[in-house]
Parts: C-alpha cells; sequence; structure tokens
C-alpha cells in the first residue's frame, strides 16, 4: 500500500515538475514561502491535468489573465481548489468532474443588484405572442429576445432602473418602457404598421448603389476594436415533429475588429445543459457539429458576402422591395438572388439596411431550390451506407442593432431540414434542426483579448458532447431565450431540478 501510494505521489510530482516548465517565463517563486507567480488560465490547465476535471467559469468572476500566488504543493490536493479562486464575490462549486465558478450571491437575496423584467410580448390586434422581438436597454450593451410564443425573461443591473427598455420587431411599431425598481411581470403590445416615407422618393432608390454604399460604409458603421460578446446559444432537433435533442449554452465569442478581415473569431464554452428522448431518435444518430463556432462568424459584414465585389463578376442581382422600420428607424428592403444558378451554392434573401448610415440592420435568406440539389456534400459530414440523406430546406437570419453610433451583431438563426431514408429498415425520417445565437451583453476592449488555447471550442466539437453535470445556480446571472412549453419539458426531463 506504502509503495503504491509513494508510487502515485512521485508521478504527481514529474507532472507538476514538467508542468512548470510552461510558467517558468512568467513565474517568480518566493524562496521563504514556496509559492510561485501563476495566472487563472495556468492554474486552471494545471488542475485540470492534475485531477481529471472541468472548469467552467464566469469571465466576469475571475480574468484568466489575473495572477496570483500559490504553492504547487497544494496542487495536488483537490480540498484545496476552492480556496485558490473563492473570494468575497466569487464563489466555487464541484459537481462530478466539474469545478464551476461563478458570481457570488447574498443568502438572503438569490440575484443581487438584478432587476428581473418579465412577460410576454403580443400583436396588439390578435394578441398573439411575437416571436424574434429584439429587446434591450437604450444606449447599453445588454440585451434580449422572445421566444416562439413571444414570452421573455431579461435580468437587468438595479443601477439601471429608469432608463429605456425598448422593443422592437420588424412590421411593427417600436415601443417601449422605463424599467421599474423592482421585479415585475408585464404584457407589451405592439401595434403594426404601414411605413411612412418622409421626404423619401421610391423612385429614386438604386438598390445597387445601396449594397454597395454598405460595403464602402462598413468600416465607419461596425468596430474598429476587439470586442468580447457574450451569447447564448441553442440547438434543438426534432425527428418527425418531436423534439429529440436540446442543447443550451453560454459562451464567449472574441470578436475581431471589422477591419481585420484575416482575423476569425475565437470561442469559449462557459456553461452548458441539454435534454434528450433519445429512444425517440430510433432511425439513425443524427448529430450537429461545430455550431457556436460556424454560428459566430457567421457575420455578413465582415465576411462581405452578398454584397458586390468591384473587382469580381457580379454574382447576385438586387431589387427594391420597398421600406420597413426596425428599431424605430426607416429601412431599406433590398431583395437579391443569384445571376446564375448552375453550380456552386447560392441564396436568395432579403437585406435591411438603415436609411442613414447604411448600415446592414439585418438580413433573411435561405439556400436555392437548385443549390439544396447541390448541397449534401456541404451541409452533411458523414453518413452510413445505409441512409439516403437529402438536405431540403435551409434558411438563415443575421441581425444587427445600434450601439454608440455603431451596429453590433445581435442574433444568428440557422434553420436546417434533412430528410433520411433506411435502405435496411425500407422507412423515412424527416430531421429539422434550428441553431440559435443571441448576444446578451457585449464590451468594446483595447487591444487583442485571449482565451486560454485548451478552452477553444472547435470546429469538430459537438456542443452535446461539451455539456457535463448540469448547474441551476450558474445560470442565475445569465440572459438566455426562455424555451417553449415543448423545450421546457425535453430539459426537464434530464434536468428536473430546475
Amino acid at each position: 500500500m506504502q509503495g503504491r501510494a509513494y508510487r502515485k505521489l512521485f508521478i504527481l510530482q514529474c507532472l507538476l515538475w514538467i508542468l512548470s516548465s510552461f510558467y517558468e517565463p512568467c513565474t517568480a517563486q518566493d524562496p521563504a514561502t514556496g509559492r510561485i507567480q501563476i495566472s487563472y488560465s495556468q492554474l486552471i490547465d494545471t488542475l485540470k491535468v492534475i485531477h481529471g476535471l472541468d472548469f467552467a467559469y464566469d469571465a466576469l468572476a475571475i480574468n484568466a489573465d489575473s495572477v496570483i500566488l500559490a504553492d504547487p504543493a497544494d496542487f495536488s490536493d483537490k480540498g484545496r481548489i476552492i480556496s485558490f479562486f473563492e473570494n468575497d464575490t466569487v464563489e466555487v462549486n464541484i459537481i462530478g468532474s466539474q469545478v464551476i465558478i461563478g458570481r457570488k450571491a447574498q443568502k438572503d437575496d438569490p440575484l443581487p443588484g438584478i432587476i428581473t423584467v418579465s412577460g410576454t410580448v403580443v400583436d396588439a390586434a390578435s394578441l398573439m405572442g411575437i416571436p424574434g422581438v429584439n429587446i434591450f436597454v437604450e444606449g447599453h450593451a445588454l440585451g434580449t429576445s422572445t421566444n416562439l410564443d413571444g414570452h421573455f425573461v431579461f435580468k437587468i443591473p438595479a443601477t439601471m432602473a429608469g432608463q429605456h427598455l425598448l422593443f422592437s420587431a420588424l412590421g411593427y411599431q417600436g415601443t417601449g418602457i422605463s424599467i421599474p425598481e423592482t421585479d415585475t411581470i408585464i404584457e407589451i403590445g405592439m401595434k403594426s404598421h404601414s411605413i411612412w416615407l418622409p421626404e423619401v422618393r421610391i423612385t429614386s432608390v438604386d438598390p445597387l448603389r445601396v449594397v454597395r454604399e454598405v460595403e464602402r460604409r462598413s468600416k465607419a458603421n461596425y468596430s474598429s476594436d476587439h470586442m468580447l460578446l457574450t451569447g447564448f446559444f441553442r440547438e434543438t432537433i426534432k425527428q418527425n415533429g418531436h423534439y429529440v435533442d436540446v442543447s443550451e449554452a453560454v459562451i464567449e465569442i472574441v470578436k475581431p475588429p471589422y477591419n481585420r478581415i484575416s482575423e476569425l473569431e475565437r470561442v469559449r464554452f462557459v456553461k452548458g445543459r441539454k435534454g434528450s428522448e433519445t429512444s425517440a431518435m430510433d432511425l439513425v444518430r443524427f448529430r450537429l457539429v461545430g455550431g457556436p463556432y460556424y454560428f459566430s462568424q457567421l457575420d455578413i459584414i465582415r465576411n462581405g458576402d452578398f454584397l458586390p465585389k468591384a473587382e469580381l463578376a457580379q454574382e447576385y442581382k438586387y431589387s427594391y422591395n420597398g421600406m420597413d422600420e426596425e428599431f424605430g428607424k426607416p429601412v431599406y428592403r433590398i431583395g437579391f438572388k443569384p445571376e446564375s444558378d448552375k453550380e456552386g451554392i447560392y441564396y436568395e434573401g432579403e437585406m435591411r439596411i438603415d436609411t442613414v448610415s447604411l448600415g446592414m440592420v439585418s438580413i433573411d435568406f435561405k439556400m436555392t431550390e437548385p443549390s439544396l440539389k447541390r448541397s449534401r456534400s456541404m451541409l452533411i459530414k458523414s453518413d452510413a451506407k445505409r441512409f439516403k440523406t437529402k438536405p431540403y430546406y435551409a434558411r438563415y437570419l443575421v441581425q444587427y442593432r445600434p450601439w454608440n453610433g455603431i451596429w453590433v451583431l445581435s442574433k444568428v438563426k440557422g434553420e436546417l431540414s434533412v430528410r433520411i431514408y433506411d435502405r435496411s429498415e425500407k422507412e423515412k425520417s424527416v430531421f429539422e434542426t434550428v441553431s440559435e445565437l443571441l448576444i446578451t451583453d457585449f464590451e468594446q476592449t483595447i487591444g487583442r483579448i485571449r482565451f486560454p488555447a485548451s478552452e477553444y471550442f472547435r470546429p469538430a466539437y459537438s456542443l452535446s458532447d461539451q455539456i457535463g453535470e448540469f448547474d441551476p445556480d450558474f445560470w442565475k446571472f445569465y440572459n438566455v431565450i426562455s424555451p417553449d412549453e415543448a423545450l421546457e419539458s425535453v430539459l426537464k426531463q434530464r434536468n428536473p431540478t430546475e
């Protein structure tokens, strides 16, 4: 017994010695106490290796680059993990193989300093819920959105009480309320409108000229600094009309400046939860790969998709489809479709462009029918020979919202539908997937932001596979898209403590 214990300790010491070589350039040891200077990110990587643990942390609770003093002899003691991170404002919980680091709540107040405004946004005439309504605090980064039923829950710092909470949706007149001082449940009625065109002559709108101006003014209309975005990401899979898999996560995205196109977005998975009815997925195991990674890069302005390039032949033709209103501002509706659709992958859809700044407000597009027939190799990574797989619908929505004179990425949504035929069982199945990215908070930063490489969400990752044990307290500070009743039922089957 003593030999085995000694051998385990020896291996641990060797491991610590090997790991210390990574820190040597940036650490200093106090010869009197034996403690070293080590950043939180380095400490987390060390503890991951030693104890086989996964870490999820709130970036507002700890700064991964901050340096602390720690004794390497304590790294092997699992009981010391909490003491490395916990303080008056930070709490640490260990659930199974996960260490969860978040902001501490007061015992007599589960959400200190937070006002929760919840309710429903409805059509004022029909009283039906309006999905996808943009909800945000005027002049601030915080935002959320209604779900398919028009429901929402918005957590707002108490210091913003009295400020203006705005509600905006295409086809409706924008409205707003003053943020109350206490938790409040409300119903917001929005009136549909016919856009009025003061001093605008429809015949004067040249759609090609408008989209060229969008491209030309992109550097002025979008951030020239790095931004740290906090997002809520949800993936759902339905088989033959029934939910069979749901994954949700809080993620962080480093968004490079819009004038540095070659620099890619970086995504860090923070924490997630999932629900499934795996017995229902009895025909084929259908999985989504790379969702948060790919959706963080689905930024039409940064990529220049669907906008004319001066040096290239024009791939799309544009049409003026009238006007609408978004965020209380008149917007052009510019339709587009491919000049030719005989080969390659093309889309058709409509852009909404602010008439004053000529910034892109939103773009709704779908894959053309001929392109869908050619899309299998692009949309389906792999399948077994017994299955015949055919995508038949692919649609996307990208939205931006105004903030301090620029437009910031606000929402990305993708829908994909696939028909699968099992040659062996002679059975057919239809899978429908919806992926949504909602940016709930953001900040401009000075200089480049770096996540530890070990925390990147990579294109080969499946979100569902990254989610471990569920911690209901971790979500209490984050804004999310409220699940509808069917979704909530699936989530509660896996997370009964909610």
